[in-house]
């Protein structure tokens, strides 16, 4: 009999080796891949809580932005409130440094430089940064979309 050998790594970080026979590896890879599971989804908010969101922001052709400039509103807590927007409105876990930095200056805010500015909200663990230089991306954490959220009610109301 022959035995085979096989190991998978699953971008999730999960790990998988079998060695023995062709169907002992093959019940396994499938027992091992149905534990996985699908992906997390965005979890889906109750229409009075995206009505909020609605009523904030607005997407364009250009991206998402903030509807009106609040005088009391920072340009970091505006970038965590359209980062938290974009994940819930539009089921966007990542945005990208530039596509940020566009919709920040387009809702009314002068940002400068964007890392600068988000590097509080980052050590803060409000939200995270991957990637370098131009490719780099953002990604609200809950509890950074707790805070948008919190911001985005006092906007509101």
């Amino acid at each position: 009999m022959t035995n085979f050998k096989l190991r998978i790594k699953h971008p999730s970080g999960a790990e998988f080796e079998a060695e023995g026979p062709a169907e002992l590896i093959l019940s396994e890879k499938n027992s091992f891949l149905s534990s996985l599971g699908q992906p997390a989804q965005a979890p889906q908010l109750p229409a009075r809580e995206q009505a909020q969101w609605a009523t904030i922001t607005e997407n364009t052709r250009a991206g998402l932005r903030l509807k009106t400039k609040h005088p009391e509103l920072k340009a970091d807590a505006a970038a965590l409130i359209l980062l938290a927007a974009g994940k819930y409105l539009n089921n966007t876990q990542e945005i990208s440094a530039m596509a940020l930095a566009k919709a920040i200056k387009s809702s009314g805010y002068a940002p400068g430089r964007l890392d600068r500015l988000l590097a509080k909200a980052n050590k803060e663990g409000l939200l995270t940064a991957s990637g370098t230089k131009r490719s780099r991306a953002y990604q609200v954490t809950d509890r950074g979309a707790e805070r948008a959220w919190l911001e985005a009610r006092k906007l509101a109301g």
